[in-house]
């Protein structure tokens, strides 16, 4: 039978919706976005409200950002300020515990150079020298000084000069004293003159004799510029003896008289 009048049917295949998408491919953020919306609908609040949450979480942590940013810029500060200090302290020779337990290094070397400058030998101080004679009278048991001069003595005064003259006496008794006389203004004096001490022979070993030159002041004690000691244990008197002496720094004396 010829169905003419009814309508005819085509079959065409249906499109599938996102036909441009793979069989079980998900598109990429659809499941992050959609899982987001669910929970902003799970919340029931308003979007408004949505977004003033999100800013004040937002301020909270910048917050926190601009106080931890803080926090360590003044720790650094400390410690630069703290580093500062300890170079202005080994700079003035301060102590320094952290760095070597004690005194800084420039103090090490100051005492150290200080104890070598201490150290050094110094150099004899040029006092002058004395010209005498020595001799022994066996006939008349005495002791013969002669005092002939005085050499490069140091000027003791104001002007450039001395006042020398000599003081003598034997150790260890001191009983007998001799002076020259005094020679004004002048660092090379002659004496020429002659003492005598009357001593034993037999006694003469044990003493010794001491020559000292002093610089002579009219008002105040008169200072000595140097002097010689001989033991007379050590002098042959079997000749007579003539010699130049270095003088050395003399003994101050208990008293010393004041002018003539």
């Amino acid at each position: 039978m010829n169905h003419r009048g009814a309508p005819s049917t085509s079959s065409y295949p249906a499109s599938a919706p996102n036909a441009t998408a793979a069989p079980g491919q998900k598109q990429p953020g659809d499941h992050g976005a959609r899982k987001f919306m669910n929970e902003i609908r799970s919340l029931h609040k308003p979007s408004w409200a949505v977004a003033a949450l999100c800013v004040v979480s937002l301020c909270i942590v910048l917050s926190c950002a601009v106080c931890f940013w803080k926090k360590r810029t003044m720790k650094k500060d400390k410690d630069i300020e703290k580093d500062k200090k300890k170079e202005k302290e080994k700079n003035k020779g301060g102590f320094d515990t952290e760095m070597d337990g004690g005194y800084n290094e420039p103090i090490k070397h100051e005492i150290k150079e200080t104890e070598l400058l201490e150290n050094e030998p110094k150099e004899d101080e040029k006092l002058g020298r004395l010209h005498f004679t020595l001799d022994y009278n066996f006939t008349e048991n005495t002791l013969v000084v002669g005092i002939l001069q005085a050499a490069e003595l140091p000027a003791m005064d104001v002007g450039g000069s001395s006042d020398p003259y000599v003081k003598m006496y034997l150790l260890p008794d001191k009983k007998k004293k001799f002076e020259t006389k005094v020679h004004r203004k002048t660092l090379e004096p002659n004496f020429n003159e002659t003492f005598t001490f009357k001593v034993l022979y037999t006694d003469l070993g044990g003493k010794t004799l001491v020559m000292t030159v002093y610089d002579f002041d009219r008002f105040s004690k008169h200072d000595a510029i140097g002097a010689v000691k001989i033991p007379m244990s050590g002098v042959d008197f079997s000749q007579s003896l003539q010699e130049w002496r270095d003088l050395q720094k003399a003994e101050k004396e208990e008293s010393e008289r004041l002018g003539d």
